[in-house]
């Protein structure tokens, strides 16, 4: 029974209005009723053979007729729908007709009202709905009636008996129903059809957008199932794995250095070295993923070629570090400058007095001791400025915090003049770093705040404390000066920028980059509790210790 969904929807239209079949749907029209056909008259047959029953030896000769009429029939349709598809509708309501002619001829043959072959009636309003539409199923279904109707009457004479007359107003009434649910059931069968239709095409246009986008992107995906094999990947992943044939190869092959990634259940980030063929050594960096919402627990990995990337970053830190090492210079050349003209005007004057036969008095004492503190000042600028330049290899251990920072501020605090150090709260922990670089960043905040009170004329509070934030230690030390504006954050670690008159603008540059070295992180903001400057130092935890009690308070004043 053909069920093929026509090509047009049905959205809009009314439901009685028939559609126009469509040449395949007719061909199967054509191929069914070859079929009934043939099974009833190789039914007859196979029943003749077998008994001996005069009815079976009296209706053969007009069933041959009957299948020999159905076959023409059928012949006849094939050939007009092949020359002539425009009369598909009229080849379908032929056939359909003929359907019942074929039933009636049997019908009549086998008893009238009382045959078994009476369901061939509904079979050809079946066939009009699926084939034509609910117009065809209720022309068949009257079509129908009145032909099991005519042969009834032919066979039970006038008048009608009443078994008769209820046997085909039964009979008519099923034939209706029949086509009343068959053409909602058709209807609603190829509304549904037609959806899918759109959806496949939705589905296809999609899967063509989707392939294009992801071989359009310039970075790598593959996806890869659950038993480790590849079974996408795109063009630009199979350049950058130098693979072509990448598909269908498993994980090990394809990128050995991924496979133990892969395998791992969470979402990964990573960067590796892998060697290409034909490309050298390369570097990949991408994530790797569980595919949601698929069974087989496939995974998808996306990832880049970092390689150039990664050189174009070495290039720029090391043009950076050639311009920083510029501005330096530049700074010194500039920070020497005033010394040197210094010491020189004081040697021109001594030399002059020397020339003159002058003898040694207190101005030439006065001009020597300025020419000793110049020198002095210039040999701490080259030495800051060598620390800053060449810094020392850090050499790292792991020292507690508590402790440290509490023997640290006891020394510094000797030193002090405008200023009071104490200590906040102090979170026991572990860090691994240089101790005699750490003990230096601090100093030179503490000595920088204790000159800070020294040009604004006040005692400034000092308070030096430190937090757990995650897995990182935050070292703070905060005061109750004048702070740092907003617009110059973004200078106060700049190799020579200072504002202080006396400042050499190193104490800070050489703190952050002393920091840096040994993994940590230095910044500066307003302090939300004495409104001065808060220094902030974020190292790594080496090893955490919660079981630690907290860490006493003490207050140090000078």
């Amino acid at each position: 029974m053909p069920t093929a969904a026509p090509t047009r929807p049905l959205t809009g239209a009314s439901p009685m209005v028939p559609e126009e079949p469509t040449g395949g749907r007719v061909k199967w029209l054509l191929v069914f009723r070859a079929i009934v056909v043939t099974v009833l008259l190789t039914t007859s047959l196979l029943v003749r053979a077998s008994t001996n029953e005069d009815f079976f030896a009296e209706g053969a000769n007009y069933l041959y007729v009957v299948a020999g009429a159905s076959f023409a029939s059928i012949m006849l349709g094939a050939i007009v729908l092949r020359w002539r598809p425009r009369l598909a509708t009229a080849v379908a309501y032929s056939q359909l007709v003929a359907d019942a002619l074929v039933a009636t001829a049997l019908v009549w043959l086998t008893g009238g009202a009382e045959s078994v072959f009476g369901f061939l009636y509904s079979l050809s309003v079946l066939n009009g709905a699926i084939v034509v539409g609910r117009r065809a199923a209720l022309i068949m279904s009257a079509v129908s009636a009145l032909l099991f109707a005519a042969v009834t009457m032919a066979w039970t004479g006038t008048p009608v008996s009443r078994n008769a007359f209820l046997s085909v107003l039964t009979n008519g009434a099923s034939f209706v129903l029949v086509a009343i649910l068959s053409g909602y059931l058709t209807a609603q069968l190829t509304r549904t059809s037609d959806r899918l239709k759109d959806a496949r095409a939705h589905i296809i246009k999609l899967e063509e957008l989707y392939a294009a986008v992801l071989g359009s992107l310039p970075s790598g995906v593959m996806s890869v199932g659950d038993g480790g094999d590849v079974v996408f990947a795109n063009a630009a992943g199979r350049e950058i794995l130098g693979t072509p044939g990448l598909i269908g190869m498993r994980i090990e092959q394809a990128a050995p250095s991924l496979a133990p990634l892969v395998g791992r259940a969470a979402t990964a980030r990573f960067e590796i070295d892998v060697e290409v063929a034909g490309r050298g050594r390369r570097v990949l960096g991408g994530s790797i993923a569980p595919l949601v919402g698929i069974d087989d627990g496939g995974r998808v990995v996306v990832f880049q070629d970092l390689t150039e990337l990664r050189r174009l970053q070495e290039d720029v830190a090391r043009a950076e570090r050639l311009a920083e090492l510029g501005r330096l210079a530049a700074g010194l050349a500039h920070e020497i400058r005033n010394p040197l003209a210094a010491m020189i005007g004081c040697l021109q004057l001594l030399k002059s007095d020397n020339a003159a036969g002058t003898p040694s008095t207190a101005d030439t004492s006065r001009l020597l001791d300025i020419v000793q503190r110049e020198a002095e000042r210039l040999s701490a600028l080259v030495h800051s400025f060598l620390t800053y330049a060449r810094p020392a290899e850090p050499r790292q251990e792991a020292i507690a915090v508590s402790s440290f920072l509490e023997e640290t501020a006891t020394a510094a605090s000797h030193g002090l003049r405008m200023a009071k150090l104490t200590m906040g709260p102090v979170t026991p922990a572990l860090v691994k770093v240089d101790s005699d670089q750490l003990r230096q960043v601090l100093w030179n905040v503490i000595t920088n705040a204790d000159k800070i009170g020294e040009s604004v004329s006040k005692r400034l509070q000092v308070c030096v404390g430190a937090v757990v934030d995650g897995d990182s230690v935050v070292i703070t030390i905060e005061d109750d000066g004048p702070g740092v504006p907003a617009e110059l954050r973004s200078r106060i670690f700049e190799p020579f920028f200072t504002t202080r008159p006396d400042g050499n603008g190193l104490g800070l540059a050489t703190s952050h980059q002393l920091i840096n070295q040994n993994g940590g992180v230095m910044g500066v903001q307003t302090s939300a509790q004495l409104g001065g400057a808060l220094f902030t130092i974020r190292l790594p935890i080496f090893e955490p210790n919660a079981a630690s009690a907290p860490a006493d308070t003490p207050t140090i004043s000078r």
